[in-house]
């Protein structure tokens, strides 16, 4: 009779341990749903295709969704028995069909690679740099500097300033200070290329783009449009005498900063502390370099030139150049120089 109870017992601790056991991998299941469900809805914000010009309601992507078609499953032995010789025939033929359609597309789509390979090398800028661009414009939608149904990516002094980019040219804009398009424009282009070097296996220890500027206020201006591209990882800190050098120090050790938006006394003093390192900077952008701020401007950013270590892009924004004031403008920019304005492009 013992026997007996204790065969029972040992019956109820299995099923209850079943049970246990059953719960913990349902709760592991559940748990690994969710971060596929998770990665996927990463995957799918990553994946995106912008509309274009010709296309400007994206149709065509939305077209190319709808055709796609459902991949035929090869029989086994139950389709076998509950379908007829006619329906494995079909299959059959389907299958032959689909394989022969299958060597097409991987020959129409070997031949859409090269095309936009083609593209490319005809200087396009990139799906990424324009969804920069629209993040920026998404994101600054009440300032005046946008114009309404008029996106960012077809700005023609934008295009113009990434094709000298893009080929080492230096830029020279005489029309004044940057204005906010031609801002997020420069810091787009400098957020697609770290993000291409990075895919390529390349790291960045300190700033990638510094954008000296002549007064703090000037400074919040430019940080606050490339607050918009915080999105893509990019941190920007602002640096001025108008907070105290500790907390700089501070906010440089916190966050590794990719921009840097200075008045350059101030950088100057940093450097000085090895509170921050700009040898590795390779984009300098000077903006305000006007007659009016005399020769100290300039020397400070000379100053600043001889901390950098690496062949750099520079932008020098300036107006009213004279002969004399040339010549400071000249000692900042080595050649090729490409100059741009509202109103003409020229190269010398």
């Amino acid at each position: 009779m013992a026997n007996g109870e204790d065969a029972i017992i040992r019956k109820k601790q299995l099923r209850s341990d079943s049970s246990t056991v059953n719960k913990r991998i349902a709760a592991v299941t559940a748990q690994k749903k969710r971060r596929q469900s998770g990665k996927r809805r990463m995957r799918q914000g990553m994946c995106f295709s912008l509309p274009a010009q010709e296309d400007p309601f994206n149709d065509k992507n939305m077209n190319l969704e709808s055709k796609k078609t459902k991949k035929v499953l090869p029989l086994n032995e139950d389709n076998n028995l509950t379908g007829n010789s006619n329906t494995a025939s079909q299959n059959k033929r389907k299958a032959a069909k689909d394989h022969k359609s299958n060597g097409q597309n991987q020959g129409q789509k070997k031949s859409r690679v090269e095309k936009e390979s083609t593209l490319d090398d005809e200087g396009c800028p990139s799906k990424f740099l324009i969804s920069c661009l629209k993040t920026v414009q998404d994101t600054m939608r009440d300032d005046e500097a946008f114009e309404r149904g008029k996106p960012l990516f077809f700005d023609s002094w934008g295009f113009e300033y990434w094709r000298c980019y893009t080929r080492g040219t230096h830029v020279l804009e005489t029309s004044g200070c940057a204005t906010t398009k031609q801002i997020a424009w420069i810091g787009s282009t400098a957020v697609d290329t770290i993000t291409n070097k990075e895919l390529d296996g390349e790291s960045f220890t300190g700033p990638y783009l510094l954008f000296i500027v002549p007064s703090q206020e000037r400074a919040a201006q430019v940080r606050t449009v490339y607050k918009s591209l915080k999105l893509f990882g990019i941190h920007t800190v602002s640096l001025h005498s108008g907070a105290s050098i500790d907390h700089q120090i501070h906010g440089l050790k916190a966050c590794e900063p990719e921009f840097i938006v200075c008045t350059p006394d101030r950088l100057l003093e940093l450097v000085s502390l090895d509170a921050v390192d700009i040898s590795g900077v390779c984009s300098l952008i000077v903006d305000g370099l006007e007659c009016s701020s005399g020769d100290a401007y300039a020397d400070s950013v000379k100053s600043i030139q001889k901390h950098i270590s690496v062949d750099l892009h520079t932008v020098v924004f300036c107006s009213g150049l004279t002969n004399a004031y040339s010549l400071a403008v000249s000692s900042l920019l080595s050649s090729p120089v490409c100059i741009l304005s509202r109103d003409e492009i020229c190269e010398t």
